[in-house]
Parts: structure tokens; C-alpha cells; sequence
């Protein structure tokens, strides 16, 4: 894990499509899709805010493991040309990481939101602490959501949609990095047994990336969609307002 580095804020990597190797299959030599009963719509997008908003800080903390076609790995490990199983695309590469050692205007990184080992996620007990930035966005699939905004599934950032009031340190955890995966469009991935959001234009556009990388993801063009519906704060407070005083995070996320 990566400690705060002085001399930079940023560590950045970028996928170089120049030098893209051939995809890596599975499954009889194809492809690797997530089977689910969503159809791949994307929503247009809430994607950057008005004059003076500044969108929150995402990414995923130390040591979450994200699904890969060659199995769960450490965000760590990540590198551009890593193809992820997405909710919507199946398999589709990493464009670019961004760690974050500090916000990209050199203030503290927000402490993050942990889901521990032993807890039950909607897919069952989660083998592995997953770290996320509260300002990073998860899929929601809820009763209360399809009756408020007349579609099954959105995505809502942690901190906005729990009830978690207090942050817990978590000494075991080192120095705090943010690793933002960027790809090609916004998409939904698998971390930690979560379905959670890549980087999204909002954040995107906060970030020195690389001429390549800006000509490589779309997610700068003035158009750029989101995977889902993302929820205002007001939004994500009414949501939890109105469901049961006692249904957990985890239950509200998508299975």
C-alpha cells in the first residue's frame, strides 16, 4: 500500500492503446460477461456541476480487491490494460489510474468508508475490507428507488446515502490513497463483492491527466454520460428517509 508521498500528490498510470495486447478471454476462450437483468442504459448525465461546485473526492481505498477477468486483485495491482468485468460491457479495459496521495488541489484526502470482513453484503458475507472514498458513488437497487425515480437501479455516494455519522481510524491501514480507475466511458464494476462506479467526467475533470489519456476516454467530452441515474445529496437523503430506520448500506446495495 502507498503511504503519502511529499514530493507528489499524483501518481499517474496511462494505458496506451498504441501497445494494446490482445483481450484476455476465459470461459471457452471468449469474453468474459456478468449475466444481470439490467439493460445498459445510461442515463444523460448530472456530469459536472455549475459555476463554482467542485464535485467530491472518489476512488477506491488500500487494499480493496476489484474483479478482473483473471479474478479478484488488489486495486494496487492495477495497471492500464487491465480488463474489468463490468456490470453493463463485459470485459473492457483500464484506460488510465490516477492515485491520489491528496485532493488534485493538494489538500487532505477524506478518511474513508470501510465495510469490514464477516459483514453481509447483498451477495452474501464479504471475505475482504473494502475501502472507498465517501464521495464515491455504489448501485442501489430498492423498492423506495423505482417508486421515487421510476427506475430500478442509481448510484449514490456512500457518504450521502449512510447513516454512518463518525469516522473510525483504522490503524492497520497505512498511508490513504485513492486509486481512480478511469476507462473508456463510465461503468459499473465489481469491488469487494460491490457494484461500484469508475471515475465519472466530474472527477475526471479535476485531474492532470496525460494528452493521451484525454484523447482516449470520452469521459471529457461535453456529452459524456453516466451508467445510472446518479442521485443528488437530497436525492440520497430522501432515499434513506424514507426506507426503514433499520435497513443497513449494504442492503440498500444492488446484488
Amino acid at each position: 500500500m502507498r503511504g503519502f508521498c511529499p514530493e507528489s500528490a499524483i501518481t499517474t498510470r496511462a494505458f496506451n492503446p498504441a501497445s494494446r495486447a490482445e483481450p484476455h478471454s476465459g470461459c471457452g476462450g471468449r469474453d468474459m460477461h456478468v449475466s444481470h437483468p439490467v439493460s445498459p442504459l445510461f442515463f444523460p448525465k448530472r456530469a459536472r456541476g455549475g459555476p463554482g461546485q467542485q464535485s467530491p473526492i472518489s476512488g477506491l481505498g488500500p487494499g480493496t480487491m476489484v474483479l478482473t477477468i483473471e479474478g479478484e486483485m488488489p486495486v494496487e495491482w492495477l495497471a492500464p490494460g487491465d480488463r474489468l468485468l463490468t456490470r453493463d460491457n463485459g470485459s473492457r479495459p483500464i484506460v488510465h489510474i490516477t492515485r491520489l496521495h491528496r485532493t488534485p488541489e493538494g489538500l487532505p484526502l477524506p478518511a474513508p468508508m470501510a465495510f469490514l470482513r464477516g459483514e453481509i453484503g447483498p451477495q452474501g458475507v464479504l471475505h475482504e475490507q473494502t475501502r472507498v472514498a465517501p464521495g464515491h458513488r455504489g448501485l442501489i437497487r430498492h423498492p423506495e428507488v423505482a417508486a421515487t425515480f421510476g427506475c430500478d437501479e442509481v448510484l449514490a455516494r456512500f457518504g450521502e446515502v449512510s447513516r454512518r455519522d463518525r469516522i473510525h481510524h483504522d490503524p492497520r491501514m497505512g498511508g490513504l490513497t485513492y486509486h481512480l480507475i478511469l476507462m473508456e466511458r463510465h461503468e459499473i464494476i465489481s469491488a469487494g463483492a460491490l457494484w461500484v462506479e469508475t471515475t465519472d467526467p466530474a472527477m475526471a475533470a479535476r485531474l492532470d491527466l496525460p494528452p493521451a489519456v484525454r484523447r482516449n476516454t470520452g469521459l471529457l467530452d461535453s456529452d459524456a454520460d453516466l451508467a445510472r441515474h446518479c442521485l443528488s445529496r437530497e436525492e440520497a437523503k430522501l432515499i434513506r428517509k424514507n426506507c426503514p430506520a433499520d435497513l443497513s448500506l449494504l442492503e440498500l446495495l444492488a446484488a
